[in-house]
């Protein structure tokens, strides 16, 4: 999976507020500065992991993706950003982002379960570090926080929930989110009154955010052009919730493409199906395992296992660790964190 530049000009910000220069960063992470000027430029989601290690080291700061978000600017994020600030309601804006995502992130992350009392906005980290986990939970929650307060001011969540354990900088969160902050929660995300949904935003251009829409699709329809089968086929097996992964007709169907394109497209790329779906399975199971409350036998029957035993034989071939080993040296990660 592979995220937007925009995210790193965030965090180059970022790094540069807490005094460390953006060219003493971006040479100790070896990474060309010239990337940053292409604003439909892409990096693999474990290089933008490393460039985050580095820039919590390099900060000192441990709650650098609290102040990551709070800092933040609409053109920090470019086009992303200004379909939200101009949304003509905070309904408007969230779908903006549903819809757009591929302008920051390949899959989509985020999910809306609307009820009828409550919104609930959820988070799907998926980080492999516990500590890029908690940073990216920050500046995604600071974000969804501060766009509900820009639609409806003077309004606060039910709550602003993180599935894990509170930091030592708790503090920190309760002066971000106004008190509202919960751990060890069963999810991430932000928990709203439905009615604050439809609070109208008092200085919106429909017509504005209409042609904002229009150049949204014309980007989004340029970078699904640039991505590889492979890089698809992967979005595709991840962004189910199904036992269909292995099911390489409904994927071609998904794509729009026959099974016999799909494989010449991927054969083409130096790719096959079982090969690019064995990577998404084995990312998938791993970013689950990092939750130590999730049981080997939930992971397995998540990743399409019904045999437990048959998803550690499978997880050692990807991984050449099994499960249960590879959970313990998770818990074991964090616990120095």
């Amino acid at each position: 999976m592979a995220v937007s530049v925009l995210l790193l000009r965030g965090l180059v910000e970022a790094v540069e507020k807490t005094g460390v220069s953006r060219a003493r960063f971006l040479a100790l992470a070896r990474f060309d500065p010239r990337r940053l000027d292409d604003v439909e430029g892409r990096l693999e989601l474990d290089e933008y992991e490393g460039l985050q290690e580095l820039a919590l080291d390099l900060t000192g700061d441990p709650a650098l993706g609290l102040h990551m978000g709070h800092d933040a600017s609409a053109p920090t994020y470019n086009l992303a950003a200004h379909l939200v600030v101009h949304a003509t309601s905070l309904r408007t804006g969230i779908e903006g982002l549903l819809r757009f995502h591929r302008l920051l992130i390949d899959r989509p992350v985020w999910h809306v379960e609307e009820n009828y009392r409550t919104v609930t906005l959820a988070y799907d980290v998926r980080a492999t570090s516990a500590r890029c986990r908690r940073l990216r939970a920050e500046v995604v929650m600071t974000g969804f926080y501060r766009m509900m307060r820009y639609f409806a001011r003077g309004a606060l969540p039910d709550c602003v929930a993180f599935d894990y354990a509170p930091p030592i900088y708790r503090e920190e969160y309760a002066r971000t989110f106004d008190g509202t902050e919960r751990f060890e929660q069963s999810f991430t995300g932000i928990v709203i009154d439905r009615a604050l949904m439809d609070a109208a935003q008092p200085n919106h251009d429909a017509e504005f955010h209409a042609a904002l829409e229009v150049q949204a699709s014309k980007r989004v329809a340029r970078l699904s052009r640039t991505s590889t089968y492979t890089e698809r086929v992967r979005e595709h097996v991840l962004g189910l919730r199904t036992p269909d992964r292995r099911d390489m007709r409904a994927a071609a169907r998904a794509l729009g493409l026959s099974p016999r394109t799909l494989r010449r497209r991927l054969h083409e790329e130096g790719a096959s199906y079982h090969a690019v779906v064995e990577e998404a399975l084995a990312l998938l199971a791993k970013q689950l395992l990092a939750d130590e409350r999730r049981s080997i036998q939930e992971t397995a029957d998540a990743v399409g296992f019904s045999d437990p035993g048959a998803f550690s034989r499978a997880f050692k071939r990807w991984t050449g660790s099994t499960p249960k080993r590879f959970q313990r040296e998770q818990t074991q990660s964090r616990s120095l964190t």
